[in-house]
């Protein structure tokens, strides 16, 4: 059942949506000035609209968002040689994946070393996991 607060909702959307937002309107000006610059959303498979199901709503439309968030920005700095795309670490043992969590930690930074170390050439706007693209 969908019983998330408003409250937890609001609190999620300013860490998983606010932030990054806030961050790329300060540095995404001085990426374009530079013609340079790798934006990579930490995002989640929590996050596919092809494949939502129930529980953690406010989890699940804070990443949704962050995977808008990515579609617009790279739209946005298109033509400055800016790559910007989300990463989903799959299930990482940390404090939130907990110890029954299927990946370490470096097999979750994984993915993110690579969209953010991507040659000039490589995609942006797009969703990956291990340097896979997945479904949004």
């Amino acid at each position: 059942m969908f019983n998330a607060s408003l409250e937890t909702l609001s609190a999620t959307l300013k860490t998983n949506l606010y932030g990054p937002l806030l961050l790329a309107q300060e540095l995404v000006p001085l990426m374009k000035q530079q013609h340079y610059g790798r934006i990579v959303n930490v995002s989640s498979g929590m996050g596919q609209l092809s494949d939502m199901e129930g529980k953690s709503p406010a989890y699940r439309i804070s990443k949704t968002a962050l995977n808008a968030l990515t579609r617009i920005l790279a739209a946005e700095t298109r033509g400055f040689n800016i790559l910007v795309n989300s990463v989903c670490p799959g299930w990482v043992r940390t404090d939130m994946g907990g110890p029954s969590a299927e990946r370490t930690v470096e097999q979750g930074a994984s993915g993110i070393v690579w969209a953010a170390t991507l040659p000039d050439d490589g995609p942006s706007g797009g969703f990956f996991r291990d340097g896979q693209p997945i479904a949004w």
